[in-house]
């Protein structure tokens, strides 16, 4: 039997799996089907290849939601990584005919146009990737912590992080037709390569000729772990409709 209940589509962030939501999953409401998509390489699909380019990894996503969207409304949650994802994903949908989404809700990353790195991270060794990770807020810092799972995360990390320095932004011709939501912690927000300027985040506006709102949370790039319950009612509100008081 198919669930016909409006979905929540989640991206998660450079080196998660579809479990790394499930503090804010459990939160969201029964009304509302969340879906967390896997990429390859990872979690249940550890023994796939790792793909290092934004268009495949799209390709991928795209076969995975066809069936979720047939029969029903829809938004497209995205952190980081997944707000990339999510944004290049929702210009796939509109290129195929297929249904849109209602609306996007991005958090940790500013417009696709932003170049966060100034230098790859993906070319260098181990020991020195790992420490810029970690400046940057690339990770939660218990698994930076934790010497075993940054062997597990090694690859995977250096894969995602290789497909968004390689990413070459393109401008619509038209913008998207739905809302967009912009959520980021304070901490984040800044000069500097480890910051996202203001500027930056309210790029997201020319992305969109519907309403483009912004919302700033205290804590640092992995602040969505740190107010799950907050989240998962501010994603719920925008999934059932309810656009979110924000600047």
């Amino acid at each position: 039997m198919k669930d016909n209940r409006n979905k929540i589509i989640a991206l998660p962030f450079a080196g998660g799996n579809k479990y790394s939501f499930s503090s804010i999953e459990k939160h969201i409401p029964k009304s509302l089907n969340w879906v967390t998509l896997e990429l390859p390489g990872r979690g249940g699909r550890f023994k796939e290849n790792l793909l290092v380019d934004v268009d495949e990894l799209v390709d991928d996503l795209i076969k995975q939601i066809i069936p979720l969207i047939e029969d029903c409304s829809y938004v497209i949650y995205g952190h980081s990584m997944g707000t990339l994802l999510g944004y290049e994903l929702a210009k796939k949908i509109i290129l195929l005919g297929l249904k849109q989404p209602t609306c996007l809700f991005f958090t940790g990353r500013g417009a696709p146009g932003f170049n966060r790195f100034t230098n790859k991270k993906s070319l260098l060794q181990e020991e020195e990737f790992w420490q810029e990770v970690e400046k940057i807020g690339g990770l939660p810092k218990e698994i930076l912590e934790c010497k075993e799972l940054l062997e597990l995360y090694y690859p995977i990390m250096k894969s995602d992080f290789q497909a968004i320095e390689d990413y070459n932004f393109k401008v619509m011709e038209e913008p998207f037709t739905f809302p967009i939501h912009i959520c980021m912690g304070k901490e984040e927000i800044g000069e500097g390569e480890e910051k996202t300027t203001l500027t930056d985040m309210k790029a997201w506006k020319d992305e969109t000729s519907s309403p483009c709102t912004f919302e700033l949370l205290e804590g640092d790039h992995f602040f969505i772990l740190k107010h799950p319950e907050v989240m998962a009612q501010k994603i719920a509100h925008m999934a059932h409709g309810v656009r979110i008081n924000a600047y």
